[in-house]
């Protein structure tokens, strides 16, 4: 049985990687994320058998995780916009304030 569950999580893990280096999920969020996942993977793999209570809870824990999930990459997604955008507003700033040295908007001569 502890076999299983192991070979469960081991394939759990580089999602869980992923979402933690792309700043969804801090390393400790991670942490919690899978021991709550062995906890639910053991008591589906008991040896008095599962409860339904036991699948609903775990159904219910992976849908809240996968809501805060959708809304924790809003969030990134949003932030990473902002931060292009203020670039961009700097960029044009200094071009505009600038010493002409930049090419945007130049007119060049062929003849």
């Amino acid at each position: 049985m502890a076999e299983q569950v192991q070979s469960l999580l081991e394939r759990m893990v580089p999602p869980l990687l992923d979402l933690r280096e792309r700043n969804i999920f801090s390393a400790d969020e991670v942490r919690s994320i899978v021991d709550r996942r062995r906890e639910s993977e053991y008591l589906l793999h008991r040896r008095a058998g599962a409860r339904m209570s036991d699948h609903l809870r775990y159904i219910e824990d992976e849908i809240a995780l996968e809501r805060l999930r959708k809304l924790r990459k809003e969030r990134v997604l949003t932030e990473l916009r902002e931060e292009r955008r203020r670039r961009r507003e700097e960029d044009d700033e200094t071009s505009a304030d600038g010493d002409g040295g930049g090419t945007r908007g130049a007119s060049y001569r062929t003849s």
